[in-house]
């Protein structure tokens, strides 16, 4: 048996996507070996229902059974309903192989068993709010816009920076970690930054500098972030 988890990454340690229609890629597990596929759905400059016809057509080829997704539209679960692929939609908050794990367990059946802890999204902007610009870079930010991604709702985090250069950096990973934020989008980052945020099992994104933080947080939902290892 197949089953298609939209994903916003290309790792089985990567976010379930959050909507169906905006997901760039889905991991094609077979649950018989555990094995799986990245299935990429190209990039399009076309209204949404488009694009949600391309990543039904994407599924629809590996000869899934089900697919489990973010939100999605009634017209997109009728389809693919239509085609004798069950649709589990709702899951939020936790990573692809925890939601392919709990659907071997109990098939997301409950509603309670499809919800994981909201990851919270620390993004670094020079001044506050969702139309806020992503400053320079993660170092010498001096504070963080932290977004709800299911509300978009926000906060700000500021960055108290110590006197000694070297430790400007950590000033910002201490904040990034107290504020709970899973998940850092920033448009530089140094690779001593990356290794810290990794250990405390943050994960870095990488958007362009200029681009608002609502503008970042739509790039992250559709898979469109570079994730930053310590390597890069």
């Amino acid at each position: 048996m197949k089953v298609a988890v939209a994903s916003l990454g290309t790792v089985p340690e990567a976010l379930v996507g959050i909507r169906f229609g905006a997901c760039s890629q889905f991991l094609v597990f077979d649950l018989d070996t555990m094995l799986y596929v990245v299935v990429s759905v190209p990039p399009h400059l076309q209204p949404e229902e488009h694009v949600s016809l391309e990543a039904i057509r994407a599924v629809a080829r590996q000869d899934v059974s089900a697919v489990i997704t973010g939100a999605i539209k009634d017209t997109c679960r009728r389809t693919l309903e239509e085609l004798g692929i069950d649709v589990v939609s709702g899951v939020q908050g936790m990573t692809v192989i925890e939601a392919i794990e709990r659907y071997k367990a109990t098939r997301l059946a409950a509603p309670e068993s499809r919800q994981g802890p909201i990851v919270r999204i620390a993004v670094a902007a020079s001044g506050e709010g969702i139309d806020a610009r992503l400053d320079a870079g993660f170092g010498g930010c001096t504070s963080f816009t932290i977004v709800n991604p299911q509300t978009k709702e926000w906060d700000v985090v500021r960055v108290e920076h110590g006197a000694a250069a070297h430790a400007v950096n950590l000033d910002g990973v201490r904040a990034v970690v107290r504020s709970g934020a899973g998940v850092v989008i920033t448009p530089q980052l140094s690779a001593g930054c990356c290794m810290a945020l990794q250990a405390l099992a943050v994960a870095a994104y990488m958007a362009p500098a200029g681009i608002t933080v609502r503008e970042a947080i739509e790039l992250y939902e559709r898979g469109e972030l570079e994730e930053m290892g310590a390597a890069n």
